[in-house]
């Protein structure tokens, strides 16, 4: 199966997280990336999985990560009593192709943590 293209990393992610990277570079998603969210977050995938393109277009929040050099993409959902923040994960190749990597909900804790760092960035269109 050939990587099939899911999104772009737009401008305004670009501007919020400083990052060099060409205007509109596409985020492909391949056979391996689905495997790895399939096998690693199975819950997270069954529930999410099919939101990946609509989390990459109008995600709440993105985010740097700090070690990994990837961005995340933060989607708030409502299910039931709970908000699920559920997280996608995009990382350039060596040759500086951007991937959709991994998609899981993120724990309460992590989401506390990015807050209190400063690190969860509102995603707003101008």
């Amino acid at each position: 199966m050939k990587p099939e293209k899911i999104g772009e990393v737009n401008d305004i992610v670009i501007n919020i997280l400083n990052l060099s990277i060409d205007p509109n570079a596409p985020i492909f998603l391949g056979e391996t990336n689905l495997k790895h969210m399939r096998d690693s977050h199975p819950e997270d995938f069954q529930k999410y999985g099919h939101k990946i393109a609509e989390i990459l277009e109008t995600p709440d929040f993105i985010a740097k990560h700090p070690r990994k050099d990837s961005i995340e993409y933060i989607k708030v959902f409502y299910d039931e009593e709970k908000e699920d923040h559920v997280l996608v994960a995009v990382r350039a190749t060596v040759r500086g192709i951007q991937f959709a990597k991994t998609l899981f909900v993120m724990a309460d804790e992590k989401v506390e943590k990015y807050k209190e760092k400063g690190a969860l960035k509102p995603y707003k269109k101008p």
